[in-house]
């Protein structure tokens, strides 16, 4: 099942990314189609797919960390930012409880100056209190699995010996840094695509 759960939820998520249609309004849609071949498995990724994703390989490390590793799904492209408002970063996926990072760095921050800026977004992710977490091509699930399970061990560990005090980063942006963000299905129901949409499907 899980070889087929894991594109099916890169299909939804990517064509969200695209803007062609929400994670919520497949899975309405999915939802009414009883007794169609594939149905459960569709229903099953909708309820995992979320719009913020960027990338594939993204949502497959995404899935580890719910599918096999069994932890609540991480928020997803979310900003972050200190305790005095400045943006530390967008992280791929976000464990807002033990202050998880996950990133996956796919080619294109091979690249010299891409990747400068990567460590240095690390760096500031672990200055605030964050443990950060880098899958890249070629890792297989067991080693991503392996990395993620270590981190949290750390995590709890240092939470085991901490003095309480508040983290050093918040999800909670200052009045007015940014634009609030649009939920993909409010965009399309606004342009009057909701019905339509789901209609064509």
């Amino acid at each position: 099942m899980r070889d087929s759960l894991v594109p099916a939820v890169q299909a939804i998520d990517m064509t969200a990314a695209a803007g062609l249609i929400s994670a919520w309004l497949f899975a309405e849609y999915v939802g009414a189609c009883n007794g169609l071949r594939g149905a459960p498995l569709a229903r099953h990724a909708a309820s995992l797919a979320v719009d913020e994703a960027l990338s594939p390989r993204e949502t497959w490390m995404r899935m580890i960390w719910v599918c096999d590793l069994g932890w609540e799904p991480p928020l997803v492209n979310l900003p972050i930012f200190d305790r005095y408002g400045r943006l530390i970063g967008v992280p791929d996926l976000l464990d807002p409880i033990r202050g998880i990072v996950g990133e996956y760095d796919g080619a294109v921050h091979r690249e010299r100056e891409r990747h400068r800026r990567d460590l240095e977004r690390a760096t500031r992710f672990r200055d605030a209190g964050l443990e950060v977490v880098t899958a890249v091509a070629g890792d297989t699930r067991a080693v991503v699995i392996d990395r993620l399970a270590r981190a949290r061990a750390r995590v709890e560990r240092a939470q085991a010996s901490s003095d309480g005090s508040a983290p050093g980063w918040t999800t909670r942006a200052p009045p007015s840094s940014m634009p609030a963000r649009c939920e993909l299905t409010q965009r399309l129901e606004a342009a009057g695509l909701g019905q339509a949409l789901t209609a064509r499907l």
